[in-house]
């Protein structure tokens, strides 16, 4: 009888033994496991976080983002109204007032400034590091090429001389000129230095707009600035 609760006693010990065993070889383990790091934190399973990576996104990447497409920004607009006189002679060659007719078509325009922000390339932004100051530099505003509609084109009533007969007659030919010539007038009339200055004032305001809200998510302590070619 006591031989047999001395053989249970046993078996009793080496099961405690062995439990123990395996208990602090497992703890061992995990401590080696938990004291190397491998510079990658583990957030969730589909999340790795890499600690001081050394990625950065360069200024010149963002800015010209797809450099193939047309960027016209158009910073400046103004309407204005030209008128052209249209000469109509009885006979070509006789230049004499009662054998000619009369004839005024008035055009009401709009002229764009616009800035080609698609000719910006990595020479036009200038990363100052030292001082956290990138610069960009643009071409001026230019004119943007007058479009005009022939359906807005106001022809005038017809004054003639004592010797004329019938209304003037306008041919293909004619309406090419006429727009031409109002295209130009157009053109006379909004290109001009007081118009250029407000478009620059304008144009460096809305880059500034455009660009310093790209410019803080990539670096927040940088200060953007807007200059001429």
């Amino acid at each position: 009888m006591k031989k047999i609760i001395v053989l249970r006693i046993i078996i009793v010990l080496l099961i405690i033994l062995t439990i123990a065993t395996i208990v602090i070889f497992k703890d061992n383990k995990s401590g080696i496991i938990s004291g190397y790091d491998d510079g990658i934190e583990q957030v969730d399973p589909n999340t790795i976080i890499l600690s001081d990576s050394g990625v950065r996104v360069s200024f010149s990447d963002v800015i010209l983002s797809k450099p193939e497409e047309t960027r016209k920004l158009v910073v400046y607009e103004q309407e204005g109204t030209v008128s052209y006189k249209i000469e109509d002679r009885t006979l070509d060659f006789l230049d004499w007032e009662p054998a000619k007719k009369y004839q005024t078509v008035k055009y009401n325009g709009k002229g764009s400034f616009v800035v080609e922000l698609d000719q910006l390339t990595q020479e036009n932004i200038i990363d100052d590091k030292e001082n956290k100051i990138l610069t960009i530099k643009i071409p001026h505003p230019h004119l943007d090429t007058i479009e005009i509609d022939p359906a807005n084109v106001e022809i005038g009533s017809q004054s003639s001389g004592f010797f004329t007969i019938g209304d003037i007659k306008l041919t293909v030919s004619d309406y090419n000129t006429i727009e031409k010539e109002l295209r130009k007038r157009l053109k006379d009339k909004f290109d001009i230095s007081s118009n250029g200055q407000e478009a620059d004032d304008l144009a460096k305001k809305a880059v500034y707009e455009i660009y310093n809200p790209v410019v803080q998510a990539v670096d927040s302590d940088y200060e953007l600035v807007i200059d001429f070619q």
